[in-house]
């Protein structure tokens, strides 16, 4: 049997594929370009995307996205599950210096692609702690990386240096990244996708509203001597300008103009259509919402799609962010002051059904299953105890005389007095005598099997047994008598008005 050669060591703490071994990506002075390619044909100018907030439908995605974000609320634990107390004090920290402020404008990067913050450190009863986290903007930072073996570096550009930037102090900056592609510190942001659809729709608002001015108000046409001299045609000009914002026709009196009639109509919705497919774009990229035309299904189930996508995007910016934050701000909040690493978080869950839930446990409950109170109490909430069980009836004293079931309800006294009716009384007497020993042997069957907790299927296939003893013959013969004086009283007109 051949031997097995074991492989080699793996390189440990190297990369291959650096950067600066990237033929594409040429740096000068080691500086660090953004890969965003819009952004390289304008210069690297990061105001390009902020300026799409501009624009109400891009601003009102990103609000909803990000308010998502930061009305959950969060909390800060320990990693090692047990230094509750030390956790305890960098939530206190945090409070201190609005974090949730900090996580929105962190968010920025969402449409720009990073993010930086300066945090101004101070003391307080004798902790290192956050006075405050300012955004910065993200046009006076670059990245310079001068060894393959080290991380990118950010530098803040100043007027002395606007190249390369000068050095920053450890710990005082952190940078939150949304899809850094290829490793580029910079991130690529929603902006590059967000970038035409907000440029097609301003030109489209621009000719809708040139097409209303068009078509809404009509184009004044001034008429002048031919022998008007140029401050006549500059006065005549005023004029008509005073009446029009859009254009004029100034003509030389005889002059006659033809117009091209157009088949366009004002109620052209070539514009208005161009608008709305822009903004079912822009909400597709920040939301991941399907357009409107394109939503199919019933509207409730559109609507728990929507809301499914949206709770996954909240989670997801809620995972990066914090990755981002326990990384740099907790990680040097714990190791200034000595305390146990922690972490912090958000709880990204759907609200809970609790309509849907008590049907679920009345469903439940019906099968034979009861939920204690401490299940009861964490699903709905304090406050919450068992009813208390109906006492049981008291038990008849020995020797009482047990009600039992009668076959007919009592009559009133008006069916008393009806002559037919004494008849079937008279009838019934006679039957009853018939009856009652086996219906003593049914009751007495029935309280046995009740004591045995038997079942209805148990008791109903007991019945057979129990009617084995009774004479049919002799119950024939009253219920034929029954009948049979029922019939002759009605035949002989008892019980008829004025009989």
């Amino acid at each position: 049997m051949a031997k097995t050669t074991a492989p080699a060591a793996p390189e440990l703490d190297t990369e291959v594929a650096s950067r600066q071994r990237d033929p594409f990506e040429p740096l000068f002075m080691g500086i660090i370009r953004p890969n965003d390619p819009l952004l390289g044909e304008h210069g690297n100018n990061w105001q390009l995307y902020r300026d799409l907030k501009r624009d109400g439908k891009v601003f009102s995605g990103l609000q909803k996205r990000i308010l998502a974000l930061i009305s959950r609320p969060w909390t800060v634990s320990p990693i090692d599950g047990t230094s509750e107390q030390d956790a305890e004090v960098v939530q206190q920290m945090l409070e201190a210096f609005n974090f949730d402020r900090l996580c929105a404008d962190l968010m920025e990067a969402l449409i720009v692609g990073f993010a930086p913050a300066e945090i101004v450190w101070t003391v307080r009863d004798g902790l290192y702690t956050p006075k405050r986290v300012i955004k910065r903007a993200q046009r006076r930072f670059v990245y310079v990386q001068d060894d393959d073996t080290q991380p990118p570096q950010l530098r803040m550009l100043t007027q002395q240096d606007m190249v390369r930037g000068v050095e920053l102090p450890e710990r005082k900056f952190l940078v939150h990244r949304f899809n850094p592609e290829d490793d580029n510190p910079y991130g690529t942001g929603l902006g590059l996708q967000l970038y035409w659809p907000v440029f097609f729709k301003r030109k489209g608002i621009i000719a809708w509203n040139k097409l209303n001015d068009r078509f809404g108000t009509p184009t004044p046409w001034g008429k002048y001597p031919r022998n008007a001299s140029k401050k006549e045609k500059d006065t005549l000009f005023d004029a008509l300008k005073a009446f029009s914002n859009d254009g004029v026709v100034m003509t030389p009196e005889g002059t006659m103009i033809e117009l091209l009639e157009s088949k366009l109509t004002g109620s052209v919705s070539t514009q208005e259509s161009l608008c709305n497919y822009m903004d079912d774009w822009i909400s597709e990229v920040i939301l991941g919402q399907e357009p409107r035309q394109k939503g199919g299904g019933a509207l409730a189930a559109a609507s728990k799609e929507r809301e499914g996508v949206r709770l996954e995007l909240t989670q997801a910016d809620s995972d990066l962010l914090s990755e981002t934050l326990n990384a740099t701000l907790i990680k040097w909040i714990c190791e200034f002051n000595g305390l146990a690493p922690c972490t912090v978080y958000r709880d990204i869950s759907a609200e809970e059904d609790k309509q849907a839930e008590s049907a679920t446990d009345k469903n439940v409950s019906e099968m034979g299953f009861d939920l204690s109170e401490d299940a009861v109490r964490s699903k709905y909430g304090e406050g919450w105890t068992k009813r208390a069980a109906p006492p049981p009836p008291d038990a008849p004293a020995p020797g009482t005389e047990v009600e039992r079931v009668a076959f007919a309800e009592p009559r009133n006294e008006a069916a008393a007095a009806d002559p037919l009716g004494v008849i079937v009384d008279e009838a019934l007497a006679d039957w009853r005598p018939v009856m009652s020993p086996w219906l003593a042997k049914l009751q007495v069957a029935a309280d046995d099997a009740a004591a045995k907790g038997e079942t209805a299927a148990e008791f109903i296939a007991r019945l057979p047994a129990l009617l084995s003893d009774l004479d049919p013959d002799l119950l024939a013969d009253e219920l034929t008598r029954l009948v049979f004086a029922a019939r002759m009283g009605a035949q002989a007109g008892i019980g008829e008005e004025g009989e």
